[in-house]
């Protein structure tokens, strides 16, 4: 007869050390940029060897909590918010199959329309600023047909109007998002614009939107904007994969 119970995992000494000092550091306990007690204490206070102590470090900072820092006054330090870490997991995340290409196309697809919607209400002249200095310098990119520089500037736009929208959390995921976007473009060796993917003016069309705080308008031309980006992602996606499968090489 079924007991209805879960066999419990056995978790070792230094997971058991590394989610006590999570909590620490998401408590706040410990802040961004605030130094770690030395292995020795951590060790004393724990008590565990320096070697557990070390195994938990090593995970922390593997999961973006922690950085290590060198020198007379290095030692283990609570990371500051930091999209690339986040975006270097989402990678790992997707490189085994647990996420798709096709999953992040689909939550930028719903998600970043609503965040550009919300800029429109939210957007501050300082960020406006931004935002416009930012598509300026990707018009003249595109006039001088520097595609890298281009890429490199879609990504700032992107997360330049996410964090107009006025929600941090909203902000995060774009950042993240886009970092990882910008990495898939460019270890698949790909060049949007190259395709009719970008289409010209579709920044500037979205920019006059929320400058002009029309949050439906800016919605509809982003959900088009995004959505094609999005279909170009899967599309992108498959091609490099049958390629990989055809030239393991």
């Amino acid at each position: 007869m079924e007991s209805g119970f879960t066999t419990i995992r056995r978790t070792s000494l230094y997971e058991e050390v590394a989610e006590i000092l999570r909590e620490a550091i998401i408590s706040r306990r410990y802040r961004p940029g605030e130094p770690l007690p030395s292995e020795l204490e951590l060790a004393r206070q724990f008590g565990v060897s320096r070697n557990v102590i070390r195994e938990a470090i090593r995970s922390l900072q593997s999961m973006g909590f922690l950085e290590i820092r060198r020198g007379p006054k290095g030692g283990s330090f609570v990371s500051r918010m930091d999209q690339s870490a986040v975006a270097r997991n989402l990678s790992r995340l997707i490189s085994v199959g647990y996420v798709t290409i096709n999953d992040l196309a689909q939550a930028r697809m719903y998600l970043e329309p609503e965040v550009m919607r919300l800029a429109a209400l939210n957007a501050t002249p300082s960020d406006l600023e931004e935002i416009e200095k930012i598509l300026k310098d990707s018009e003249d990119a595109r006039r001088r047909k520097d595609d890298d520089k281009r890429i490199t500037l879609n990504t700032l736009f992107h997360r330049s109007v996410g964090r107009a929208c006025g929600n941090p959390f909203f902000a995060i995921l774009i950042d993240t998002i886009m970092d990882f976007t910008e990495r898939f473009v460019k270890t698949r060796s790909i060049n949007p614009y190259r395709s009719d993917v970008h289409k010209p003016g579709e920044h500037r069309e979205i920019l006059e939107a929320i400058k002009g705080g029309d949050a439906e308008k800016t919605f509809r031309l982003a959900k088009k904007h995004i959505g094609r980006l999005a279909e170009a992602m899967k599309t992108w996606e498959k091609t490099y994969l049958d390629k990989v499968t055809r030239d393991p090489s």
